[in-house]
């Protein structure tokens, strides 16, 4: 069931969300690989995200390894529209840098901005510093995937109903 982030005890509370396209944490910065639409990547640039392209990178036409290995390698989070970096037997988190896969719907500006939502609960959090992380980005909800220290993951999915961050609970899991 879909529960606040607050009312789950084991889980710490996350800031506010309203605005999903605010710059959310210095120091962050990005690579857009060539499947990563243009207008996202402005989108970017106007809330003063640091974003390195494909084609600024000179990696235009080259497999999906060099592009993580480009991001791994200068510490980026990796940001595309190839679900192909989902898969862990080719992309492990232990061996990948953070990798957001966006659904941008038609491609609007207001389907983007949706699907951005993703970036603050995420980009905030500890764990994005810390570990590893895979989010499949959609523009009503998103599942994050962390590798932590001690090799364990955790799956989380999240999603804002009616300007409120909301979090996915096993019923089980609230019993205990």
């Amino acid at each position: 069931m879909w529960r606040n982030p607050e009312e789950l005890p084991s889980v710490p509370a996350i800031g506010t969300h309203e605005d999903p396209a605010r710059p959310v944490r210095d120091g962050a910065r990005f690579y857009a690989d060539e499947a990563f639409p243009l207008p996202a990547v402005e989108l970017l640039h106007s809330v003063g995200a640091c974003v390195e392209t494909a084609a600024e990178a000179r990696l235009l036409g080259r497999d999906a390894e060099a592009h993580a290995a480009h991001a791994l390698a200068r510490n980026l989070a990796l940001f595309t529209c190839d679900r192909r970096f989902l898969d862990e037997s080719r992309f492990p988190l232990q061996r990948s840098p953070a990798i957001f896969v966006f659904e941008f719907g038609d491609g609007s500006p207001r389907d983007i901005r949706r699907a951005f939502r993703c970036l603050a609960p995420v980009i905030a959090s500890a764990q994005f510093g810390a570990r590893r992380c895979k989010v499949d980005a959609h523009g009503d909800a998103w599942i994050e995937h962390f590798r932590h220290g001690d090799g364990s993951h955790t799956r989380t999915c999240r999603r804002l109903w009616r300007g409120r961050l909301q979090q996915w609970v096993e019923p089980t899991a609230l019993a205990g």
